[in-house]
């Protein structure tokens, strides 16, 4: 656990590192690449005192975008993640959904009736879900899925943070023609869409594995449990 620990850090580290490299590169209007890096650490007396405000401006805003990530609640990853304000946890629709389950909804409320009694609460669904992963918490599909979450949902607030700061980064340098503004563009919403869509995906795939474990379905860490999903 100590290893996955530095591992999910190190993997934050890294991302802010590259994204911070990005904007710099972006404030600076140059085009995204290596050689334009290079080429701007080679300039460093030709373009200061500018060059120096940058760097250390998209420094201060990657170590900012780093601790942040790691200190910010749960609730409001969640909510930036889903997008909801109240009840933002995966779970609170588990149990009354349209999206592919490993298992049969009603097998499900025949084996939490409270959910239903209570008109499929946001709360209780929850509230049963949570009670549900501390017994199964330990299991390996389930911690599996639930570290690969944290990284996925992490790096996801960190690519929302800097499409945030490049936002406001192109309001600043209006003058940047579109050609290099297009591709930091691309790069940051392309990444931000990606980490959206997949880190929403492995959220549900750990709500399913508690219940589907819940339900009696045999553990398999290799691939998620049950039927399979679409």
């Amino acid at each position: 656990m100590k290893f996955l620990s530095f591992f999910h850090l190190a993997l934050v580290i890294v991302f802010a590192a590259l994204n911070g490299i990005m904007l710099y590169l972006f404030m600076l209007q140059l085009p995204y690449g290596l050689d334009p890096f290079l080429f701007s650490l080679a300039s460093w007396d030709k373009l200061s005192p500018q060059i120096v405000y940058v760097a250390a401006i998209c420094a201060l805003i990657a170590v900012a975008g780093a601790v942040l990530v790691q200190r910010l609640p749960e609730l409001w990853k969640n909510r930036l993640l889903y997008a909801r304000s109240q009840f933002p946890h995966p779970a609170s629709d588990a149990f009354l959904t349209t999206r592919k389950q490993p298992f049969e909804s009603r097998d499900l409320q025949a084996k939490f009736p409270m959910v239903k009694d209570s008109g499929f609460s946001r709360r209780v669904q929850t509230e049963v879900w949570l009670d549900a992963y501390q017994r199964h918490n330990g299991k390996a599909v389930v911690l599996n899925t639930r570290i690969h979450w944290d990284m996925l949902r992490d790096i996801y607030i960190l690519s929302l943070y800097f499409l945030g700061f490049f936002l406001v980064g192109w309001i600043i340098n209006m003058g940047v023609p579109f050609q290099i503004v297009g591709v930091y563009l691309f790069l940051y919403g392309t990444q931000t869409l990606f980490l959206l869509f997949t880190a929403r995906r492995t959220g549900f795939r750990v709500v399913d594995n508690v219940l589907a474990l819940e339900l009696g379905m045999e553990e398999d860490s290799s691939k998620p449990l049950g039927r399979g999903r679409k």
